[in-house]
């Protein structure tokens, strides 16, 4: 048996691993769940765990930098629109997308996936250019230091790290917008004139998904290359065993007689999404072709890879 140290987010996509309904072929498991940034950090620094949930940025990025400490699955375990992500000074004259050529946008780290996507949409809906923004990087609600700083950028793409937080630059003017999975606690408070940039997110994503087809893929899965080269079967044994706990999860979603969380009509609201998005929670390159050619295409325009590397090299 391999003993396999695993870290990741809690989810209902991996809760049937926790709680034992799915077993690791050949392997015996014990499973971190670890806040996200903290997690990412763990694996791109330390490499801490033997499989990990990661950011599909950061390690399209580390890939791009040559790093082979891992090799990637495909499974996705976080998927998010991010449309609602974006928010902007209300006193800036900020009222479209196209008005944020020329500002400052804030953001945690350059090669964030949720940055990623924002960078894209807003290139390729709006016209806005990335070498149009000066792109601020600081922690949400608390400084940060961090080795993650981007490397060399394409030519006119400005990104400058800041000791303060992209809460506090956004509350006092600093910054004219923030992207942040995260509601910057200025948001709720009355006297900041902050508000999302898209009112009624859900509208707009769900617009931009019957354009696209696409629902962005925010982390993967990645396990220790030296295991894999030792273990070749350990990689569809991986595979096999996160596609059976996600069917678990979306069963579970589907089939449970009382709310798994504390949300209300989850049942029809989980049903409302699938009858809008269809099954768009799948594993696998060939299911999610277009979605990652897409996530490598932004990718290369934002300098973190370059257009020598191939798809397939994210998974090999």
């Amino acid at each position: 048996m391999i003993p396999l140290s695993i870290g990741c987010l809690f989810s209902d996509r991996i809760e049937a691993l926790l709680d034992g309904r799915v077993q690791i072929s050949d392997a015996t498991t014990t499973i971190h769940c670890v806040e996200a940034q903290t997690l990412f950090r763990q694996v791109l620094r330390e490499q801490a765990y033997d499989v990990a949930e990661l950011s599909m940025g950061s390690h399209i990025a580390a890939v791009a930098a040559g790093r082979r400490d891992y090799v990637a699955l495909p499974v996705f375990l976080s998927r998010s629109f991010r449309h609602g992500n974006l928010y902007v000074r209300t006193d800036r004259g900020i009222d479209r997308p196209e008005d944020l050529a020329g500002k400052r946008i804030g953001l945690v780290d350059y090669q964030q996936t949720a940055a990623l996507w924002l960078r894209g949409i807003l290139a390729d809906d709006h016209g806005v250019a990335r070498t149009s923004i000066d792109w601020i990087t600081a922690g949400l609600h608390a400084p940060v230091l961090t080795d993650r700083a981007p490397g060399a950028m394409p030519p006119g793409i400005r990104v400058t790290r800041s000791p303060a937080t992209l809460d506090a630059m956004l509350a006092d003017g600093t910054l004219d917008a923030v992207i942040s999975p995260t509601t910057p606690r200025c948001v709720r408070h009355p006297s900041a004139p902050v508000a999302p940039l898209w009112p009624d997110a859900r509208a707009t994503e769900m617009a931009w998904f019957g354009r696209t087809g696409i629902f962005p893929i925010m982390h993967l899965v990645v396990v220790r290359r030296r295991l894999v080269e030792a273990n070749p079967a350990l990689y569809d044994a991986l595979v096999a065993a996160f596609e059976q706990a996600l069917a678990f999860a979306l069963d579970d979603l589907a089939a449970r007689d009382f709310p798994k969380v504390a949300m209300p009509w989850l049942k029809r609201a989980a049903a409302d999404a699938a009858g809008a998005t269809g099954p768009v929670w799948r594993y696998g390159v060939e299911a999610n072709r277009g979605t990652l050619e897409r996530m490598l295409r932004y990718a290369v325009a934002d300098g973190l890879a370059t257009e020598a590397l191939a798809l397939e090299g994210l998974f090999t």
